[in-house]
């Protein structure tokens, strides 16, 4: 018999599964678009030619071997630009490029443009494909063979977790559902031992027993997925105009699948254990009911540690996103702001061309006020960062003096902040081991400490900056103004801070025009790219961990949910006789279910106390960094407004959902005591 238990955890089954298979198409579709097959990932390569000559050459090889592929970047705003060839017509994808691409997910903002309008970009990054899984071989194989190193190729559908996307989070709501459908529906089966001795007593074997329960549980299964089916169908709708509904459908076909299985061989393995068991005993009910209360107990217990650790990653991803949101926007300030790549360099006598020529070539744009410096060094004995900057970097970064007033940029200048000012000679020395600069540097204190600046990229300098997961910021550093108007750098200066992303362009059209000119400096400058590329790839990367978090926290919640109103099914059930007489002997509600109510407290208070302990430990264990003199790995976190809400929510979803599935299966009990009984 399909008890009340296993149709209650057959409808949770149906409703998870339609949860959990949307925030899978969500997590695909943030990470590369549906339709996609499979595709490479390019970390690297030779700079043996210019960028714009490798696309070109991509795009030849995709149109020639009928290959519809496209290069996807990312965008400040929270969007892609997916530059696609159109190689394959059966695929389907030249109406994407007449902006009729929709995505699955709000959050995914895909714009289509022609692969040629990529421009000079670096080569490396994500390429993905359409249509047959042996295309994106192809393009590995293409791309071994023209100086670009294939860091990872993915096909969406192999079995491998990585290019299934099915993250860590992920997996752990989906094994917290499978263990609250095998328990509830193992708990049901010893709750009906007494139906099943009746049964049992009538002739009836285990294969009839377990027959007409299988029918009554595909009954009941289809006719509840139908239900949530049409439920997502209508939401889906409304979201995104079904968008890739038939995949949806397939993912949640899947998961419900998979879910079903794992109660029905729950339920089956535990009614032949039951079938051990002496008739007369199982019609007596002597089959203790405690084992299945211990059982939803302790899968509550489990579940609420599982939650909790979700929703302690969601919080701490988010902090994380608030805290880069300050970064982001710099970089968009930034606007086309773009680095230069540098290559063709195979021989000393290249070594010393690129030098000359590039260096050249950098110092007059530089006194042209073509250029942006941002020549990050760390400055060492001093323990601070040291910033080389020119007139272009002071006009979007003003620096003011000591005195208030505004620094003006005449003569080179070592701009020291207050809690260096005692240690300037030391400061002064480390700046004139510069070869570039000569004893004729001025120095000057600024206003305020604690003052951040933007260097325009995020690579670490100098030990300080070792436990940062971004340094695009210089707290309180030592900047060095150098006119633009005297090109004080040498050749090899400039060229190695332009290889290291340091030797900026804020107009970008600078660089194709000089290349454009002198084809001998095309040799050298093989690409230029905007500084925003990097940081919008990082913002997705961060964007898509938070609302994963987000989503496999709340899936959590929803399990946790499930199983407190599966305890309270047990519970009622199981202790239906005495709940019963207990009611109508004068006992209040809470004396009834003293027990219950007494667990589910443990359980909020853990809740409760969870990320405050988990703070008090960090805490502690910073304490000990600082004893032994070591930088911390980490820094303090501590509790603000967006824990204690969250904590407290949940706490609140946790213990309520529990008192009104308990206040509801009372009143059942109460109502329909003498049946119950």
């Amino acid at each position: 018999m399909a008890t009340k238990s296993l149709r209650f955890v057959l409808v949770a089954n149906w409703v998870f599964a339609c949860f959990l298979a949307f925030t899978a198409l969500v997590f695909w579709d943030e990470d590369t678009p549906l339709p996609v097959q499979g595709g490479v990932v390019v970390g690297a390569w030779d700079k043996g030619r210019p960028a714009g000559e490798v696309r070109a050459d991509v795009e030849r090889f995709a149109l020639e071997h009928h290959i519809t592929m496209g290069r996807m970047t990312s965008e400040l705003d929270g969007g892609r630009t997916l530059y696609l060839v159109d190689g394959d017509p059966a695929v389907g994808a030249g109406e994407w490029l007449q902006g009729r691409y929709t995505d699955f997910s709000h959050s995914a903002r895909t714009v289509v443009r022609p692969f040629d309008e990529a421009g000079e970009r670096e080569p490396t990054g994500r390429y993905v494909v359409f249509g047959s899984d042996g295309k994106a071989a192809e393009l590995t194989g293409f791309f071994t063979t023209h100086g670009l190193t294939v860091t990872r190729s993915f096909t969406r559908w192999s079995l491998d977790p990585r290019d299934l996307l099915i993250q860590d989070s992920q997996l752990v709501a989906l094994g917290m559902m499978v263990l609250v459908s095998v328990a509830v529906a193992a708990a049901g089966v010893l709750v009906g031992a007494r139906a099943y001795g009746v049964n049992r007593l009538h002739g009836v074997g285990y294969r009839g027993l377990l027959g007409n329960d299988l029918r009554q549980i595909g009954t009941w299964w289809a006719g509840s997925g139908a239900v949530a089916l049409v439920a997502a169908t209508g939401a889906l709708s409304f979201y995104n105009g079904l968008s890739n509904f038939g995949l949806y459908l397939v993912v949640a076909l899947a998961i419900g699948a998979a879910l079903v299985a794992a109660a029905v061989c729950a339920h089956a393995l535990v009614l032949l254990l039951m079938m051990r068991l002496r008739v007369l005993a199982a019609v007596k009910g002597e089959l203790p009911g405690r084992s299945a209360a211990a059982v939803a107990y302790v899968l509550r217990v489990v579940t609420v540690i599982a939650t909790v650790v979700l929703v302690q990653q969601a919080i701490s991803t988010g902090l994380d996103l608030g805290r880069r949101s300050e970064v982001f926007a710099a970089y968009q300030r930034a606007g086309a702001t773009s680095k230069v790549s540098l290559g063709n360099v195979w021989s000393q006598d290249d070594q010393q061309a690129i030098r000359a020529r590039v260096g050249s070539w950098l110092r007059a744009e530089d006194q042209g006020g073509h250029l942006l410096l941002a020549g990050r060094q760390y400055l060492q004995g001093a323990g601070s960062d040291l910033v080389f900057v020119n007139d272009n970097f002071l006009r979007d970064q003003p620096v003011r003096l000591a005195d208030g007033a505004s620094f003006v940029p005449d003569r080179p200048t070592a701009l020291i902040p207050p809690q260096l000012w005692g240690r300037r000679d030391e400061v002064l020395a480390g700046v004139r081991e510069n070869p570039s600069l000569g004893p004729d540097v001025a120095f000057a204190a600024v206003k305020s400490a604690g003052s951040d600046v933007f260097t325009y990229t995020s690579a670490g300098v100098g030990p300080a900056q070792a436990r940062s997961d971004d340094n695009s910021f210089a707290t309180d550093p030592v900047l060095v103004y150098l006119p633009s108007r005297m090109g004080l750098l040498t050749d090899y200066g400039y060229m190695a801070f332009a290889s290291q992303a340091r030797v900026l362009f804020p107009d970008p059209a600078a660089v194709t025009s000089a290349v454009d000119r002198d084809p001998a400096l095309g040799a050298f400058v093989v690409g230029v790219t905007p500084i925003a590329d990097q940081a919008a790839a990082e913002q997705r990367s961060i964007l898509q961990d938070f609302r994963l978090a987000l989503f496999s926290s709340l899936a959590g919640v929803l399990v946790l949910l499930i199983t407190g109103v599966g305890a309270v099914l047990i519970h009622t059930r199981r202790n239906a006789q005495w709940i019963f007489a207990r009611h109508v002997s004068g006992w209040r509600f809470t004396a009834v279910h003293r027990s219950l109510l007494a667990f589910e407290a443990v359980v909020t208070l853990v809740v409760l106390g969870w990320l405050p302990y988990q703070a008090w430990k960090a805490g502690r264990d910073l304490d000990e960094y600082r004893a032994l003199g070591i930088p911390a790995p980490f820094e303090a976190t501590p509790l603000g407004a967006a824990e204690w809400a969250a904590t407290g929510t949940l706490a609140a979803l946790t213990a309520g959902g529990v008192l009104i599935s308990l206040a509801r299966a009372h009143h059942r009990v109460v109502r329909d005591g003498a049946s119950e009984a």
